[in-house]
């Protein structure tokens, strides 16, 4: 059993647990599941459960019979929703929520900086970092369940701010000395904006620009030549998506191959395809179809041309059914697409399935599943509407945006076998010359950059 407080020492019962998870999205919002710990499969999806009948009881769940396991959850901080990944105790027991999670945020900032030999924490970090082992070190030591609940949540609090700040201020000290190793991205999904669209994308980006062009499929490639064309003079390469996500369902394999013979034959100067987008979202139709088309694709641009290839999954754990998370499809299904592939992309919609504090473990996870690829973010946004928020409650769409591009568009660039990214989504639509998303990507741009 968990019993939960907030920084005051206030109880959470079930009830009120589960709308902060849900972050008032009602049913739409349950997303924990249980996890193995090393690999983030999805072992279990929905495992909390009240301790009692009504939703006055505290949470509660049953461990696995080899007791090892980890419960993820979105969770709110003064940052935003995380998908928190806690390793949980191996034996049953009433444990504090809050304390087992500032634990595990404790350990993940120092795994953050034994990985990091060539980081030296700054002032902010060193002082978030020490302020959350200073309260849950008070914590341990606390005379009642409730204070010992309140100095664990805001040991929390401080221990989120400090992995996200760090991950940022770290992708930025190593993109410093690598910044020719990462692209840096930008997404059309139209190229109504012409030649003003990629003065702008080649203005933000001016060395080791990448443009991606999703393109539409009542399209002929003849439709993009002269674009891609243009975004080349102009100093930008070119990710070609073969079919977005949106469509792949209604594309037969045989009807999909015959589209990716015809786009990769009559554009050969597109330096990377994306041969497979989002592909163990639950709206791509059969598992069976989309690794046949994807496969297919990828052995074509292989053996047909020189340009990279790309698949991109979409990030989420417990928001769905255990099949189509992230780690289990990609396990279940990568392997004979896998040695065909460059780099594996991330689509990351934080609105829609948040990450936040857990980053570090989960591309470390994705490196270990994808030893011979970059792994990169190559699709990013931040959606209108109901969602777990990041970045200011208060006026969600614009900071919020700001924040994710700033924090991702960072925090990527920290691996060695990182290929960065993020390819903002809606380019053409939210980014233009001066506004604040743009601000905020050239300043990442110009951090990374400086002498």
């Amino acid at each position: 059993m968990l019993q939960a407080f907030d920084t005051r020492g206030n109880r959470i019962d079930w009830s009120a647990f589960r709308k902060l998870e849900e972050g008032s999205q009602g049913d739409n919002g349950i997303n924990d599941a249980l996890n193995d710990p090393p690999t983030l499969l999805v072992t279990q999806i929905a495992p909390l459960y009240s301790s009692t009948g009504g939703g006055s009881g505290d949470p509660a769940l049953t461990l696995p019979a080899s007791g090892v396991a980890a419960l993820s959850l979105a969770w709110p901080t003064s940052e935003g929703y995380s998908t928190f990944i806690i390793d949980l105790p191996h034996s049953a027991g009433t444990y504090d929520f809050d304390e087992l999670a500032a634990a595990q945020v404790l350990r993940d900032v120092a795994a953050s900086l034994n990985a990091r030999s060539w980081y030296r924490a700054g002032k902010k970090v060193a002082a978030l970092y020490a302020a959350a082992k200073n309260d849950y070190a008070q914590a341990l030591r606390a005379k009642s369940a409730a204070q010992a609940g309140a100095l664990s949540a805001r040991s929390l609090d401080a221990g989120v701010n400090a992995e996200t700040l760090l991950l940022a201020d770290a992708g930025v000290a190593y993109a410093a000395g690598h910044a020719n190793a990462m692209d840096w991205g930008a997404t059309f999904d139209t190229i109504t904006g012409g030649v003003a669209g990629l003065r702008v994308a080649s203005d933000l980006y001016p060395k080791d620009g990448w443009l991606r062009i999703c393109f539409d499929p009542g399209e002929k490639p003849a439709y993009y030549a002269a674009e891609i064309k243009h975004a080349h003079s102009l100093g930008l390469r070119i990710v070609g998506q073969i079919l977005d996500s949106s469509e792949m369902r209604h594309w037969s394999v045989a009807a999909f191959e015959r589209r990716t013979r015809e786009y990769v034959d009559a554009l050969p100067d597109v330096d990377e395809w994306e041969t497979g987008n989002e592909v163990n979202g639950n709206w791509l139709g059969s598992t069976r179809s989309v690794v046949a088309k994807t496969r297919y694709a990828s052995e074509y641009v292989k053996t047909h041309t020189r340009a990279r290839v790309l698949v991109t999954l979409y990030w989420q754990l417990g928001e769905g059914r255990a099949v189509n998370a992230i780690f289990n499809w990609a396990k279940a299904n990568m392997a004979g697409i896998a040695p065909y592939v460059d780099d594996i992309g991330v689509s990351l919609y934080p609105r829609q399935n948040p990450m936040g504090e857990p980053f570090d473990r989960v591309v470390a996870a994705l490196h270990a599943a994808f030893p011979q690829q970059r792994i990169m973010i190559t699709e990013l946004d931040y959606d209108r509407g109901p969602g777990w928020w990041w970045g200011s409650l208060a006026s969600i769409v614009p900071h919020g945006r700001d924040a994710v591009a700033a924090l991702y568009q960072s925090a990527i660039m920290g691996y060695p076998y990182s290929g960065g990214g993020t390819f903002w989504w809606y380019f053409v639509e939210e980014v233009s010359r001066g506004n604040s998303l743009y601000r905020t990507l050239k300043s990442v741009y110009h951090s990374a950059h400086r002498p």
